[in-house]
């Protein structure tokens, strides 16, 4: 699951409605300033410490996998039963944690679910792919930082007889494996094994830097770097990281080597105009908001990401109008009018308030959260009568 960052700034992820094999753009030659950077001290995990289980896990595992495969299940029905006892403590919120933290611990977020799936898999022979899914993003504010959730899957594929040789892995059977399945969210793109690996060491990365510990963010974007080198999230992180370190000059231009490379990129534009509003050079930041509002970008959420953004830099009629735009794509997602509500709350508009509680409530079926937005709407309709 996670993460995406957001500067006050903003590093994200995630497209449209399809299931295609992601491509994998060949890595790209960007200035990094290693000197101001310490990693003596700083421990990465390895790839092979990734998906490592203790001879103990590995026991358990087997001594299960096997007695179900002696019942006449398939291995990849088995792992995701045997998993379906350990997920009880996965969630959003989750901690991002290699194979054997995740099954000592039973708790992570989708991308530890991911990571110890892979790990039994791969003990067994099973082959298993990833993909993205996109839906309501899990945003939290840190030390200046917007950290933005995506949401990720694991597919265990069903054996397929040798002689069928399939072009797409998105056509094959297999079983999904999601601790929260919803059958709103958005299935996108398969991610390549080389994409999975980043996305950890991104996490990684996003979680050091909310905690204000660069070296140990920068060599974990390092290794992302090393996995998936022409991938703009991956460049975003690393200016991301040189410039809360002091190197804007190096930032600047891992920001424009990002953007040669997807040049509509909202994440991107995002923290290339907090760049430039340090700077005072508001001409250049002018001109990146004109592109950001001509962009056709069909994500909601990637609009939604914008308005967060603009909200919490005190940009009212930039959040005004990216929740606007968030809504006029999709109206159902409610978290755009709660924003509206304190926008216009904000501006001591009321009635224009009231009036976004009530289209919030028009595409709200949850019991509990009717009730709340009821008892903000009729609460503040009589306060407005009385004031009358």
């Amino acid at each position: 699951m996670r993460l995406i960052l957001l500067v006050l700034m903003t590093l994200v992820v995630s497209g449209c409605s399809y299931q295609k094999l992601a491509e994998q753009p060949p890595a790209v030659s960007i200035p990094i300033n290693h000197q101001i950077f310490d990693t003596t001290e700083v421990s990465v995990t390895s790839e092979a410490e990734l998906f490592y289980l203790t001879p103990s896990q590995q026991s358990n595992f087997f001594a299960y996998f096997n007695k179900e495969i002696s019942k006449g299940k398939l291995k990849h029905e088995a792992i995701s039963d045997y998993l379906l006892k350990h997920l009880t403590n996965f969630s959003y919120y989750g901690e991002t944690l290699a194979a054997s933290q995740a099954l000592g611990q039973e708790k992570g977020n989708c991308m530890s679910l991911a990571i110890l799936t892979t790990a039994l898999a791969k003990l067994v022979g099973v082959e298993y792919g990833y993909r993205e899914v996109i839906t309501l993003p899990v945003y939290k504010k840190q030390n200046n930082l917007i950290l933005s959730s995506i949401h990720l899957q694991t597919k265990l594929f069903n054996p397929e007889p040798s002689d069928i040789v399939l072009k797409s892995v998105a056509g094959r059977s297999g079983i999904l494996i999601d601790y929260f399945p919803n059958a709103s969210n958005i299935k996108s793109r398969y991610l390549r094994y080389p994409q999975f690996i980043a996305m950890y060491y991104k996490n990684i990365a996003s979680d050091a830097l909310v905690e204000d510990q660069l070296s140990v963010a920068y060599a974990n974007a390092m290794r992302a770097y090393h996995f998936d080198g022409g991938n703009p999230e991956v460049l975003n992180l690393m200016a991301v990281i040189h410039r809360r370190a002091g190197d804007e000059q190096t930032a600047e231009q891992i920001y424009q080597t990002a953007r040669a490379i997807d040049e509509d990129n909202l994440s991107l534009l995002s923290n290339h105009i907090t760049l430039l509003n340090s700077q005072q050079r508001q001409e250049e930041v002018l001109a990146l908001r004109k592109q950001i509002d001509k962009l056709d970008d069909r994500n909601p959420y990637s609009w939604l990401e914008q308005a967060y953004v603009a909200h919490n830099q005190g940009k009212m009629r930039d959040a005004e109008r990216y929740y606007k735009k968030t809504l006029e794509l999709a109206p159902y997602v409610n978290q755009a009018y709660f924003g509206l509500y304190q926008v216009y709350m904000s501006k001591d508009q009321e009635h224009r308030a009231k009036a976004t509680l009530a289209q919030a409530l028009e595409w709200t079926h949850d019991n509990r959260e009717r009730k709340q937005l009821k008892y903000k709407l009729y609460g503040r309709n009589i306060m407005l009568k009385a004031n009358e």
